[in-house]
């Protein structure tokens, strides 16, 4: 607009600019200058007056015309702008400034296991519903704008199932492409009939009509994600779950699964060289129940289940685990101060080397043998004794060795190291400190924690033993190799936990000694013949 009208005032002054300079300057031609003058005078006005009009209906209808169309451009943005997630406030009436409830929004999460609501995939459960008012969308108009509800054909009583979200749940989805998401990820599923069950997936074509009910459906599993709102899905792998109560559980972790994710490991996905949801840390939800422990200042549930310790990744296992916020304290001061137990079986590749002395003398009893090697300029102690030996065409010396060890310090590859580096016989399996031994790999690392014995993180507290003092002992349920007891000695009630070796140790014992008997008999014939 400004140059439109920078160019009329420029044509209007040169308009009479140059017709002025191009009259002769004669005396004798005074008389006629001065008419001239006159009439271009009058011409100068007329055309000015002309062009200004013309420049301010310009003007005016051009402002006209982004007044009528600032609110589409304005809600029009603000559909497809992503840097705020609470962009949308609740529906408001066109009428009064009362806020509108489109929708009677039902959470599961205060419901029990057995009340959840089945969803349209095989093992999902509807963990939160939304009711189509009979009397549709009326504020429709205060969300969409004229041109997005031509293009989406959105009228009172007939939406797009994204916009109905939009409308049931603006803070959850704000946008239409946060509502897609969620429709293409397969976690919207629709009721046709609110006495029916859920049996329609929902897509970004489906159409939401009043009386509808839209459900947000979640894989089963134990529901800890689920209750809490947080989405997951179910690991590409089984993790057993060996002790559990509303304040702990012991978990057997399966080799070749890292306790945590990488630095970088963000989400879902594995960015930045971590393992995203790959982890013993993202299937814990899915494999244990949510406590049920009334909510304190001092004691809460955590939203999710927290390892107090970690496992190698070619390590398997029983890992203990944290559900409440005062069992994280407890746990992980006992694992701090060297109060857990903990009992491993390793497979040595050749016969371990025994120490020439020892400065603990209760460590020689009963076979044991105890290794004080400082590790990364840290104290480091291992007890640990012979169990078995076979014979092996691979091993070094001709043998393989089944040990039991009990570190009582947590140095980073403690055991590992300590059986090269001190022992002279590295874990079976081991590519870290065996790097020679290649035909031993097939079969992973031959380490495992298959014994551990826990201070109970709640029973031992004013509270707890009053409970425990209570509870009738007998009706435990407790798994094969699972104790929960007060300590003779201490007083205290612990968890003791024992499980059976992985079936590749046995297999793999057995498997190499037949071999190396068949070689050395078959030998014994030749020489013989």
């Amino acid at each position: 607009m400004m140059s439109i009208t920078w160019c009329a005032i420029h044509e209007i002054f040169s308009y009479g600019i140059e017709d002025v300079v191009t009259l002769p300057d004669t005396t004798g031609s005074l008389p006629k200058v001065q008419s001239k003058q006159k009439h271009l005078h009058d011409g100068f006005l007329n055309r000015g007056f002309r062009l200004l009009t013309v420049a301010t209906v310009v003007l005016l209808t051009t402002a006209q015309l982004c007044m009528s169309l600032a609110p589409s451009i304005i809600i029009t943005k603000s559909l497809h702008s992503s840097k705020h997630i609470n962009r949308w406030q609740p529906l408001k009436s066109s009428t009064t400034n009362e806020v509108t409830n489109h929708a009677e929004e039902r959470d599961d999460e205060t419901t029990s296991k057995g009340d959840h609501i089945p969803g349209t995939r095989v093992g999902y459960i509807v963990t939160k519903t939304y009711d189509v008012p009979f009397e549709g969308f009326p504020s429709l108009a205060n969300v969409f704008g004229p041109c997005d509800r031509e293009r989406l054909q959105l009228e009172v009583m007939d939406v797009t199932l994204p916009a109905a979200l939009m409308l049931l749940d603006p803070e959850k989805y704000p946008t239409q492409s946060r509502a897609r998401k969620a429709i293409r990820q397969k976690a919207i599923c629709i009721c046709r009939n609110s006495d029916s069950k859920f049996d329609e997936l929902g897509k970004v074509i489906a159409r939401v009509y009043p009386g509808d009910r839209l459900g947000y459906q979640q894989r089963g599993g134990t529901d800890y994600y689920a209750v809490q709102g947080t989405p997951y899905r179910l690991p590409s792998f089984d993790v057993p779950v060996v002790y559990e109560d509303d304040h702990m559980a012991i978990v057997n972790k399966p080799a070749g699964i890292v306790s945590y994710r990488a630095e970088g490991g963000r989400g879902g996905g594995a960015r930045g060289g971590g393992h995203g949801r790959d982890t013993l840390l993202s299937a814990l939800p899915s494999v244990l129940t949510p406590s049920n422990i009334p909510i304190s200042d001092e004691n809460y549930p955590m939203k999710r289940p927290q390892p107090v310790h970690r496992l190698d990744r070619p390590t398997s296992g029983l890992l203990v685990v944290a559900k409440t916020k005062a069992a994280v304290v407890h746990l992980s001061q006992q694992f701090e101060f060297r109060k857990a137990q903990k009992t491993y079986m390793a497979i040595l590749n050749g016969s371990p080397q025994q120490p020439s002395s020892t400065s603990d003398s209760e460590a020689t009893k009963d076979g044991w043998n105890l290794i004080d090697y400082d590790l990364d300029d840290r104290s480091a102690i291992t007890q640990w004794k012979i169990l078995q030996t076979v014979k092996s065409l691979h091993g070094n010396n001709g043998v393989l060795t089944l040990v039991e060890m009990k570190p009582k310090t947590g140095r980073y590859h403690q055991l590992r190291r300590h059986m090269a580096w001190v022992c002279k016989a590295p874990i079976v399996g081991d590519a870290t400190y065996d790097a020679d031994s290649l035909r031993l790999r097939k079969r992973g690392l031959f380490l495992c924690s298959n014994e551990i014995t826990i201070e109970h993180p709640y029973y031992n507290t004013p509270s707890g033993r009053e409970e425990w003092g209570q509870m009738n002992k007998e009706s435990l349920r407790l798994d094969e190799g699972c104790n929960l007891e007060e300590d003779e000695e201490t007083g205290n009630v612990t968890v003791r936990v024992r499980i059976d070796l992985p079936e590749k140790f046995a297999s793999f014992l057995s498997h190499e000694d037949a071999r190396a008997n068949k070689f050395l008999n078959e030998n014994e014939q030749v020489g013989l013949n």
